[in-house]
């Protein structure tokens, strides 16, 4: 890429919008998988303390008897994976918007260098 050609950087602009159209399609999809497997795994939980408490367990270990519990386990780490999953979106598209207002800053240097 010409970081001195107009039309270089207007094609870059161009395809870091589409990325960023791309990212916040995508945002609410996994935004909503995370509340989903949030809200089963603490279901889950829940269920799991009911049953422990019901059962006689000691209340002073059932939280640790939940945290080993496996299904509890396996819906805490898909809801942790959704979690970064949707970090990991919101830190692409703020890197998105900083790659176009960078693509705004050289079209506008290049644009005063030809006007001088």
């Amino acid at each position: 890429m010409d970081f001195n050609d107009a039309q270089d950087l207007m094609r870059g602009m161009v395809a870091k919008q589409q990325q960023l159209t791309q990212k916040n399609d995508e945002y609410p999809i996994l935004a909503e998988d995370k509340a989903q497997k949030e809200r089963a795994y603490r279901m889950a939980k829940a269920k799991k303390i009911v049953e422990l408490r019901a059962n006689g367990e000691p209340v002073t270990i059932i939280t640790d008897l939940v945290k080993g519990d496996s299904l509890v386990s396996q819906l805490r780490l898909e809801y942790v994976v959704a979690e970064g999953v949707l970090k990991a979106c919101i830190n692409s598209i703020k890197g998105i918007l900083s790659a176009i207002d960078t693509y705004r800053s050289m079209l506008s240097f290049v644009k005063s260098e030809r006007q001088s």
